[in-house]
């Protein structure tokens, strides 16, 4: 302290200022860094800034003082030195409080005036440090309090009123202006989501509870349904907003609303003084009520503006809104995917739309053109969106569009070390183990999303039944789907899931019931009625019912072209080629209707990457049609870029590369390449193909066991599979074991295939009765 003072004394006016400048902005740097490091109040800083601007006038005032002081003491000091040395001596006599005492201690006693002993500089830089104090005292209070669960500084986590990480629900914002309302709603969803201590209850979830409720899924959810809907699932409390409009300006209000008393335990007030500041309103809000709530402040600061992760433009905006709802609320699947395209128009950086447009048409398997384009725009502009969108985008863009597994799971590995409870995450990065193969691995992943949501999304449950089928485990598997059904009671993938599960089991009747139990509930969803109409389709074919399935076939192909989606109707028109040449075993046939199709769906009016290349290419090969199958090969090497080509195209390029092989007579070659097909993705496809080439080889016994294994796999898709091989892969059996003179195995598979056709078109009977005679006979010879 003392030195501090006499290193005061020395300096002048302006330095003093400089000084005390220079200081101020080192002090704010170490508040702000202490703040953001140790999550303090938001108030920290500004109240260390006016600490130091209440000091600025002090310290001046107090340099002015000093200095003139020590101008005085300096001329008393002259004056002194002047005198006789008597009367030096004599001066100083008069003792240390004398008017000739040291200039250092006329100035700390201030020459007896009162201004002069307050205005010191041991006053100034002890109420300096006393300011400081309080500050530290008042913060530290504040932090204790808020983390007791006391007083007015107390979160409602801490308080117990809440719980950390469970689910909260939405209501609509209330106002004149429905369409306001409804983007205004969306804006605070997107911006709630960035929280790490929220769960906010999704609109899917809401329209499902609503549905029980036997209310329309897309009745405006006003804060006494929302409480309603809250109560009938546990939820503990909504969040309710407002908006007020008069003269242009908007006073935006919101309260987290207890569900069971419906006592408001927070709420805050912001004002909008035009349209083009709503945003930044609803950012403060959510920013007011998730300190309130619980959360960190160190998270909530590092979130980026509700602008820059969505769009400054505020009919995007609406349109996006509008399109969350269709898509999730609504299920108008394709009115949602139009709103987005007019999303993305409206604003070319709206990376968050570009996104669920990619996804979107992913979910849907349509136009892997445009889902390629969307995903790399979202990519493109990722630092628009917030942190977990932006880290799902980077995992979402490897996956789907480069197919490069290991970023990917990398990728989400990185997100889940940010966000370990991210549901989607871990559904998606299951989902990556899945595509490799290692299901144990990927059910622990499903598992942890449904601990982390169980209320929000029927997808992790899903994928749960397809991890646990790919195990063998059907019995978890069933009680995994009664669980899915109970939890979303009326849901379609639920009872899709059903069908599939039925379809392993080979219970075809039962798969059958629940794909026409999805097409009497998707009167209103195109989607899911041509989801329901593939599975009775494909029931139909495997069933040996052909003439059905390809009346169903012409309906698929009519509806997809009158919803403007000609990939899927190409798709679709595919599959009567492959009945010719795989199920009626007639190849010329089979390509005279291939090439029908191509007549009516040209590949030139495809994108290439909507062209089904090595599906071709596979066909043409097993049609022995070579040279068509190199020149699409070509063609699709040289027009779709390797980065472009997504995931599992690695492996169906070597399965299409591998059939050509094979109708060479390279069967070593083609063995290799089928294996190599066969490492991940789909676990039946290179299958026929690879028994059918260790065959040629001479390699029966290899070729039976490959035959088997693609039977005894269980994969929860296999029926889209089954539709063509399952009955031909039945009767190749029987007479594989038939030449063997294995008698048992033999009459087995021909049993098998007998019966799975017993109600077969009459032009597959005869195939049917061979093998029953065989049977037979295989009994009168050996018992």
């Amino acid at each position: 302290m003392k030195k501090l003072i006499q290193e005061a004394h020395r300096r002048s006016l302006w330095q003093v200022l400089g000084i005390y400048l220079f200081g101020s902005w080192v002090v704010l740097q170490v508040v702000d860094v202490l703040a953001e490091n140790m999550t303090l109040p938001d108030w920290v800083f500004p109240f260390a800034l006016v600490l130091l601007l209440i000091g600025l006038p002090i310290v001046m005032a107090t340099a002015f003082v000093q200095e003139g002081l020590g101008s005085q003491a300096e001329a008393a000091s002259d004056a002194a030195e002047a005198e006789p040395v008597g009367s030096a001596i004599e001066t100083s006599d008069q003792g240390e409080g004398g008017e000739h005492a040291s200039a250092p201690s006329a100035i700390e006693t201030g020459g007896g005036k009162g201004r002069n002993r307050i205005l010191t500089w041991r006053n100034a830089l002890l109420g300096g440090a006393a300011a400081f104090t309080l500050l530290g005292v008042v913060t530290a209070g504040w932090i204790i309090t808020r983390t007791a669960g006391i007083g007015p500084a107390a979160t409602l986590v801490a308080q117990g009123v809440l719980d950390e990480r469970a689910p909260i629900l939405l209501a609509d914002f209330e106002s004149e202006d429905a369409e306001l309302s409804r983007v205004a709603t969306e804006a605070f969803r997107i911006d709630l989501s960035q929280s790490d201590m929220l769960r906010l209850a999704e609109p899917v979830f809401v329209a499902d509870v609503l549905v029980r409720m036997q209310r329309e899924p897309d009745a405006p959810l006003d804060r006494e349904l929302a409480r309603e809907v809250a109560q009938r699932e546990g939820i503990q409390a909504v969040i309710a907003g407002e908006i007020n409009s008069a003269g242009g300006s908007h006073l935006l209000s919101a309260q987290v609303i207890s569900t069971g008393d419906g006592q408001v335990l927070a709420s805050h007030r912001e004002n909008a003084s035009d349209s083009t500041a709503i945003l930044a309103a609803i950012d403060e809000l959510s920013e007011k009520l998730r300190e309130r709530i619980g959360e960190s402040l160190r998270s909530i600061s590092r979130d980026s503006p509700l602008e820059r992760v969505t769009t400054a433009n505020l009919e995007a905006l609406r349109r996006y809104s509008q399109a969350v709802r269709a898509l999730e609320v609504e299920a108008e699947e394709e009115r949602g995917i139009a709103l987005l395209e007019e999303a993305v128009a409206e604003d070319p950086e709206f990376a968050m739309a570009w996104r669920k447009l990619g996804v979107s048409l992913n979910n849907r398997q349509e136009q892997r053109a445009r889902q390629v384009e969307a995903l790399m725009q979202a990519h493109e502009f990722r630092d628009r969106l917030t942190e977990r969108e932006r880290y799902m985008t980077i995992a979402t863009y490897h996956q789907m569009v480069t197919g490069d597994i290991d970023q990917s799971i990398t990728a989400y590995e990185n997100l889940l070390e940010v966000y370990p409870d991210y549901y989607a995450a871990l559904n998606n990065l299951g989902g990556r183990y899945m595509f490799i193969r290692e299901p144990e691995r990927a059910e622990v992943f499903f598992r942890r999303a449904i601990r982390a949501d169980s209320l929000t999304s029927s997808f992790p449950y899903a994928n749960l039944i397809n991890a646990l089928v790919a195990q063998g485990e059907f019995e978890d598997a069933h009680n995994t789907v009664d669980e899915l059904v109970g939890r979303f009671p009326g849901n379609l993938l639920a009872q899709q899931q059903a069908a599939l599960l039925s379809a392993v089991e080979r219970d075809y009747d039962a798969a059958r019931q629940h794909y026409e139990q999805i097409k009497a509930a998707s009167a209103t969803s195109p989607f899911w009625r041509t989801e329901a109409d593939n599975g009775l389709t494909s029931v139909a074919a495997l069933l040996g019912q052909l003439g059905q399935a390809e009346r169903r076939i012409l309906d698929l192909v009519r509806v997809d072209e009158e919803r403007g989606q000609p990939e899927r109707a190409l798709g679709s028109a595919l599959r009567p080629a492959w009945w010719q040449m795989l199920v009626r075993e007639d190849p010329v046939r089979a390509v005279e209707v291939l090439e029908t199709t191509l007549e009516r769906f040209p590949l030139s009016q495809f994108d290439p990457l909507d062209r089904p290349y090595l599906e071709l290419v596979s066909f043409y090969a097993q049609a022995e049609r070579v040279n068509r199958a190199k020149e699409l090969l070509a063609e699709y090497e040289s027009s779709v870029p390797p980065e472009l080509r997504g995931q599992g195209s690695t492996s169906a390029l070597h399965r299409a590369q591998g059939e050509i092989l094979l109708a060479e007579g390279l069967y070593k070659e083609a063995i290799t390449e089928l294996q190599h097909g066969d490492e991940v993705g789909c676990r039946l496809c290179a299958l026929p193909g690879l028994a059918a080439a260790f065959e040629a080889a001479g390699l029966q016994d290899s070729a039976v066991a490959t035959y088997r294994r693609y039977l005894e796999t269980p994969w929860m898709q296999r029926l889209y599979f089954d539709h063509a091989r399952l009955a031909p892969t039945f009767e190749r059996l029987g007479q594989l074991y038939d030449e063997q003179e294995d008698w048992e195995k033999a009459a087995e598979y021909y049993a098998k295939f007998v019966e799975l056709w017993s109600e077969a078109d009459p032009d597959l009977q005869p195939r049917v009765e061979a093998a029953q005679r065989r049977i037979e006979a295989i009994f009168a010879e050996r018992g």
